[in-house]
């Protein structure tokens, strides 16, 4: 391998939200964080030079957007997905992707529209659909003998006169689906049939292990394209979390519109991000050996994971996945809520993991378990999460 991801970083000025914060909280030196959707490993060094690149320059003033940047997204795309579309008429950028899915539901909808989102997801799904007072409808997914899948039927009953939008999230956190093409386009004819957009969240779109494709919904077609918005940034697939930018894409000139009335509200259409601008050329131009590494990797993690429940801890169940670097386990047989699991592991085991309780429905008796770290520290926290195991199912 041309990339090392077993080096564990240690650097006193390192000041992460994943670790540093929850070591300090938790006053547990021992703590092994496998929670916060991060990785545990220094993003591709194209993006590290393209900021020291900025910095020599010495000038942080307002960046002008060259038609480079738009060129790299739409090779990117090509290359990648095998989608043609002109990136400089139909795209927007925004701070990150929840700024870009805020900027969305105040441009898509009311007060008291009905946004339709699939559980368990990503509890900021929740939360700002709620928080922005609009009326949240769930249409939870289905496992299918340890995969999961769309469920149109209820779907299609989950459709009133008050829904303004469905989110979708491609490929999905938590449960590491990379939708196929076929499901894909039933959820969007549908979706045409009620008149309803889509927003596509893709930020984990780099993130598909080797041999699965990612497909963007609205490449699928047209008439899918003109009734979707797509959310891209680099923060997911390649570790730049703390940029905070996102850009979105679509071919329909009225979303388009509606959206950049949006941006306008919060005076987000000039001046953007100089740094996030350059490492996106610089992800999308210079590191896709790096990514397809890194999902080798993330993906001979998940194969170590499945072996290790399989021998040591046969009754937790872990979903099949095809993307993200996230393990979705069934920890129903501890027989406990899964915030409260959680704080037992956090305890005894010293390892912290993401409730699926706080994802909707679906979520309770889960846990989200990162896999995007150095298989040392993996396997560590396996090790003691068997031993609590063992403890507490007196196995």
């Amino acid at each position: 391998m041309k990339y090392n991801f077993d080096v564990v970083l240690h650097d006193s000025r390192l000041s992460r939200m994943k670790w540093e914060f929850e070591l300090k909280k938790s006053a547990d030196p021992d703590l092994l964080s496998f929670g916060t959707a991060d990785m545990d490993f220094r993003s591709p060094q194209p993006i590290l030079d393209a900021i020291s690149a900025i910095a020599d320059v010495g000038h942080l003033g307002y960046p002008y957007i060259s038609d480079h940047y738009y060129s790299s997204i739409e090779n990117w795309l090509h290359r990648a997905t095998g989608w043609c579309v002109d990136v400089r008429s139909c795209a927007a950028n925004n701070v990150g992707i929840y700024t870009a899915v805020w900027t969305i539901l105040d441009a898509f909808t009311q007060l008291g529209d009905e946004v339709i989102i699939q559980t368990p997801a990503h509890f900021c799904f929740t939360s700002m659909v709620k928080d922005n007072d609009r009326s949240l409808v769930e249409n939870p997914l289905r496992e299918v003998n340890g995969r999961y899948e769309m469920d149109f039927e209820q779907l299609e009953r989950s459709f009133s006169n008050k829904t303004k939008l469905f989110w979708l999230c491609n490929p999905h956190n938590p449960v590491g689906r990379a939708w196929t093409k076929e499901e894909l386009m039933k959820l969007a004819k549908i979706c045409l049939a009620h008149r309803v957009p889509i927003l596509s969240d893709d930020v984990y779109c780099g993130l598909t292990y080797p041999g699965i494709s990612y497909t963007p919904i609205a490449s699928l077609s047209r008439d899918i394209s003109q009734n979707t918005i797509t959310c891209y940034s680099t923060s997911k697939s390649y570790n730049t979390t703390g940029v905070k930018y996102s850009f979105c894409i679509t071919e329909n000139p009225e979303l388009l519109k509606k959206y950049n009335k949006s941006l306008q509200k919060l005076d987000l259409t000039y001046g953007f991000n100089i740094i996030g601008i350059a490492i996106t050329e610089a992800a999308y131009e210079q590191c896709d050996d790096w990514l397809a590494e890194l999902m080798g990797y993330v993906q001979s993690n998940m194969q170590k994971t499945e072996q290790f429940l399989k021998d040591e801890m046969p009754r937790v169940s872990i979903s099949h996945a095809d993307s993200t670097y996230f393990a979705w386990m069934d920890v129903s047989c501890f027989h406990l809520p899964a915030d409260d699991l959680v704080e037992m592991l956090k305890r005894e085991a010293h390892i912290l993991v993401c409730s699926g309780a706080e994802l909707g429905k679906g979520g309770e008796g889960h846990i989200r378990f990162n896999l995007a770290c150095p298989a040392s520290i993996l396997e560590e926290g396996l090790k003691r999460f068997g031993q609590f195991y063992q403890k507490h199912l007196h196995i």
